[in-house]
This record gives structure tokens, C-alpha cells and sequence, in this order.
């Protein structure tokens, strides 16, 4: 009868040294990951945060890109044609 009683002693004891362990190492591993999500937020609030800011980086290189480059191509100046 005392082995049994030792026996159940040992199995309660590895059981709790089990979820100890697992607690504290499933723990750090949530912290770390939480952390490195948090990280990654930040970094890409940060980078739209700039962006939106930045006038510079929202325009083209040249603004009259689009523009016709005579504006009096089209016109008719000589009245006698």
C-alpha cells in the first residue's frame, strides 16, 4: 500500500512540475510574440504616419506632365488662312 501511495505522490508531483513548466514557457512564448506583434504595429503606424505627412512623397516628379508643352499649338493666330 505505501509503494501505491508513492506512486499517485510522484504522478501528482510530475503533474504539477508539467503545468508549471508549461505555464511559464507558454507564458514567455506569448509575451514574446504579443511583443513582436506590438513592434510591428508600431513600425507601420510610424511608416503611414509618415507617408500621410510627407506632401512630397504624394506627387509626381513633374506636375505639368500631363499639360500640353505649347499651350498655343491648337490656337489660330493667323486670321488670314
Amino acid at each position: 500500500m505505501n509503494a501505491k501511495y508513492i506512486q499517485w505522490v510522484l504522478v501528482a508531483v510530475a503533474l504539477v512540475v508539467g503545468l508549471v513548466g508549461g505555464y511559464f514557457y507558454g507564458n514567455s512564448k506569448g509575451v514574446a510574440k504579443e511583443k513582436a506583434t506590438q513592434e510591428a504595429a508600431a513600425k507601420k503606424g510610424a511608416e503611414d504616419a509618415a507617408a500621410a505627412v510627407n506632401p512630397f512623397s504624394q506627387t509626381t516628379a513633374n506636375p505639368f506632365e500631363k499639360s500640353p508643352v505649347n499651350p498655343y499649338e491648337n490656337v489660330n493666330i493667323n486670321p488670314f488662312k
